[in-house]
């Protein structure tokens, strides 16, 4: 599979559609699939927002916003169910979330990008740079990406886990902030955890990254230890926070997330 961004389509090709309506995705129970076949769907393209995101062989795979549609899409499938995109993270297979993200990803791109913040124009778009850009200053508009830091900070035996106002009740995980300006990834950690529940760190560590699209972040895993300092949460974004041992965790993300990996490792090492 090649990752491509376009917007021309001929509907006599073979077509596949990543279907989002109302910031939920279209999902065929049956098939197991979000991944739709051109030739089962009528889709409105006046009412529709589009943009090609790979190509498979001689399949052009597409993500298409239906949101402002108001006709049934559906024509030959036996069912589709509209889920939440972050639903589908636990029976996913981590290349399906790849391409189920840049579907989502390179759609708000498309929808947040309709007119040059340079000069007020509609873009237009280059297929050779394969991106957006102002007809007036020429200036080339590719796909925003916002690095985000996930720090896991250990104790000696025990995790630090906390549940942020916007998670699900009983839903903890590793703390998390975006990267300011002018700001290292490292520096982010060490900020992020001593604002949300004033703790010092130290022994700061890479872990790995994954693409989180939703709708265009790249998250930076850490591991780091505890330095000084006492738990008190910041309240407007952390409801709730303690030490966990990795033989009494709380419900936390799955293994399909970056934060899900490191808790897991959190538990592989202490157990």
């Amino acid at each position: 599979m090649n990752f491509e961004r376009f917007l021309d389509i001929n509907i006599k090709d073979d077509n596949s559609f990543i279907v989002f309506k109302d910031n939920k995705i279209l999902y065929e129970p049956e098939l197991k699939t979000f991944l739709l076949d051109g030739k089962f769907l009528d889709i409105d393209f006046n009412n529709s927002t589009l943009i090609g995101i790979a190509k498979n062989n001689d399949t052009n795979i597409y993500g298409l916003d239906i949101t402002k549609c108001s006709n049934n899409i559906n024509i030959g499938y036996k069912d589709i169910n509209e889920l939440d995109t972050r639903h589908l993270l636990s029976i996913l297979k981590p290349d399906e979330i790849v391409l189920m993200g840049r579907a989502n990803q390179l759609l708000h791109w498309i929808k947040s990008n309709k007119y040059s913040g340079y000069s007020g124009e509609l873009n237009k778009f280059d297929s050779k740079e394969q991106s957006l850009f102002c007809p007036t200053s020429s200036a080339m508009i590719y796909p925003s990406i916002s690095p985000c830091v996930l720090a896991m900070v250990i104790r000696d035996d025990e995790i630090l886990l906390a549940r942020n106002n916007m998670f699900p009740k009983g839903l903890y995980s590793v703390l998390a902030g975006f990267v300011e300006v002018s700001e290292s990834a490292e520096e982010t950690v060490k900020r992020e955890v001593l604002e949300e529940v004033s703790i010092n760190v130290k022994n700061i560590k890479y872990f790995g990254s994954q693409p989180w699209p939703f709708p265009s972040q790249l998250m930076l895993g850490f591991t780091c230890e505890y330095d000084s300092g006492t738990i008190k949460v910041d309240e407007d974004e952390i409801a709730e926070a303690a030490w966990y041992k990795a033989t009494d965790l709380p419900y936390v993300p799955p293994q399909t997330s970056l934060s899900g990996q490191l808790i897991s490792s959190f538990v592989e090492d202490h157990s």
